[in-house]
């Protein structure tokens, strides 16, 4: 409601009717949509931009002039709060203005960077400088040449800070700026890619954990840069790094340095292509030599890196590393607090293996049934997750496990990991379609009809398949999100086969009418997609009666002249 008042705001204060405190007025409402922890109410940047571009077209140049320093000084305040929600407001208000058209860009830019400036030499909240470095790779994205002085300031300055004494939210911050760079203006940064492959060691060994995974991200990106520019010094930098990780995996290293060591093997492994090869026999031993390490974050580390080795050295993986590598695996899924690791990996190995993982498929839908349906606690969205990845490397040969999964699959209720998994399974396994079409739209109406308090209800379009259809568990509705992911499953689920106009009347066409607007406007899309697909097939249906026809009587007329 606070929404459409600001909207309402927007659309009625215009320069004929409204003094200049009006104005500030509509904009102070519009900053205080943005000024939040977490995520912002829907449509509150979109209404920023409008009205500024609104203020543009009907406001003379030095009002519109007298306008926008307004805004800016409210930028400023927000900016300069000791407030984090202030501060994501002003970050999230210099995102939008970005890309709004307004008269000199220059000055918009050159404000906009001193913004930048602000936030990350004085805030030290880690919400604060992700939203930051965000905005920062979107000004250097959209600033083009004007921004590249800014970038190489914003560059330098962050080596520095790697370079510098340990100060955590400068490390963080600097690990932020060079990934953001690396992706959004990689010509600037190729220059200081030397610099970066001597400095980010100390944020990949860096104590805290969400610095080394920040840091590898910005590695990640860095070998992006590396990968995408033909230069004689590539291999140096690879092998540079590679020794680099050798080093931190030294017989003393502290287990920040193992970590942060083994997570940048895995960027070597995606990231290099051939560099690796001569030296899988190294990686693969070290990863053999911390399968049970005592430390969990480091079992983790070599948990997620058994995919990409054998991905990477299919044939040599099978036959040397996956017996061992495999029953590691198994393993892992026994243990709760590391069995979605395991999940996660066991999806990636199917998909690097093709068929060879066919032996181990009855012990691990086993695994899989436990975790997804288990007696105590939460169902584990990997495994739902990994039985679609599985499915989809694997094809037909796991329809069998598939079908004794189904039941624990939709005791879970709908989610979006569902239907992904569900999406994954019927594009490999085509025979299970029909069945999945079923339990899915019995979900479906499941959700529909329990939101709106009544008992549920499933059209007369569907039939029951199985006797457990009967015991359907649907998980609570999540208010509005669940019911907006039903719609939107709806309309873009494979239903082929099934007219689902009347389903439509039944339980959709109420929520055009809901108090959510995300709900009415899925809702509205969902309603024309099963239109459109109704109208489709009879169309098709159509057209193959009139061909038949004609066949029918050219076959006729030819008998006759017979």
């Amino acid at each position: 409601m606070a929404l459409a008042t600001t909207a309402q705001s927007i659309r009625y204060i215009g320069p004929a009717a409204a003094t200049g405190a009006n104005n500030l007025d509509a904009l102070n409402r519009v900053l205080a949509d943005l000024s939040v922890r977490g995520n912002p109410k829907d449509g509150a940047a979109p209404a920023l931009r409008r009205y500024v571009e609104e203020q543009a077209r009907d406001l003379s140049g030095e009002a519109f002039s007298r306008f926008m320093d307004q805004l800016y000084d409210r930028l400023t305040g927000l900016l300069d709060s000791n407030d984090v929600a202030e501060n994501l407001g002003a970050l999230r208000a210099i995102d939008e203005l970005i890309d709004v058209e307004i008269g000199e860009n220059a000055v918009k830019v050159g404000k906009i960077a001193n913004y930048m400036r602000t936030a990350f030499e004085a805030k030290r909240e880690p919400e604060t400088l992700v939203i930051a470095s965000k905005v920062l790779g979107h000004l250097a994205r959209a600033g083009g040449a004007m921004t590249a002085d800014e970038v190489e300031r914003l560059v330098r300055i962050a080596l520095d800070w790697l370079r510098g004494d340990r100060v955590e939210y400068r490390r963080f911050a600097a690990v932020l700026i060079l990934k953001e760079m690396a992706e959004n203006a990689s010509t600037v940064f190729n220059v200081h890619v030397p610099e970066f492959v001597d400095a980010i060691w100390v944020a990949l060994r860096d104590p805290k954990l969400d610095v080394r995974e920040r840091a590898v991200e910005a590695l990640r990106a860095c070998l992006r840069v590396i990968e995408k520019r033909e230069t004689r010094w590539r291999v140096q930098w690879y092998y540079r790094m590679f020794e680099a990780t050798q080093d931190g995996l030294g017989r003393n290293a502290p287990i920040h340095s193992i970590h942060g060591s083994l997570l940048a093997v895995g960027e070597l492994l995606r990231n290099t292509g051939e560099f690796m090869m001569s030296r899988y026999r190294e990686v693969a031993e070290i990863v053999l030599r911390y399968l049970e390490h005592r430390d969990r974050l480091v079992r983790l580390s070599i948990t997620s890196l058994l995919p990409r080795i054998a991905h990477f050295l299919r044939d040599r993986f099978v036959t040397n590393y996956l017996t061992i590598c495999m029953k590691h695996i198994l393993h892992v899924l026994k243990i709760p607090a590391e069995a979605a690791s395991g999940f996660i990996a066991l999806g990636e190995m199917a998909g690097a293996l093709d068929g060879e993982l066919i032996n181990y498929l009855p012990t691990i839908t086993s695994h899989l049934r436990d975790a997804i349906a288990p007696r105590r606690g939460r169902p584990s969205m990997e495994a739902l997750a990994c039985v679609g990845n599985i499915a989809k490397s694997m094809g037909p040969s796991m329809e069998p496990h598939v079908r004794s999964l189904l039941d624990a699959m939709f005791s879970v209720g709908l989610s979006s990991t569902l239907v992904e998994a569900l999406e994954n399974i019927t594009g490999s396994i085509p025979s299970l379609l029909p069945t999945l079409q079923v339990r899915l739209l019995e979900c479906i109406s499941g959700v529909l009809s329990r939101h709106q308090q009544v008992q549920p209800r499933t059209s007369v379009a569907l039939s029951r398949t199985s006797s457990s259809a009967a015991t359907l568990q649907v998980s609570e509705p999540n208010g509005s999100s669940l019911v907006q992911l039903a719609l939107q499953t709806l309309a873009r689920f494979n239903f082929k086969g099934h007219d689902l106009l009347e389903f439509a009347r039944e339980s959709v066409v109420v929520y055009l009418e809901d108090e959510d607007g995300g709900t009415r406007k899925d809702a509205a899309l969902c309603c024309c997609k099963l239109m459109a697909n109704s109208l489709s097939g009879i169309s098709a249906a159509q057209f193959s009666s009139s061909r038949t026809s004609r066949a029918s009587g050219k076959r006729r007329r030819l008998v006759e002249e017979v």
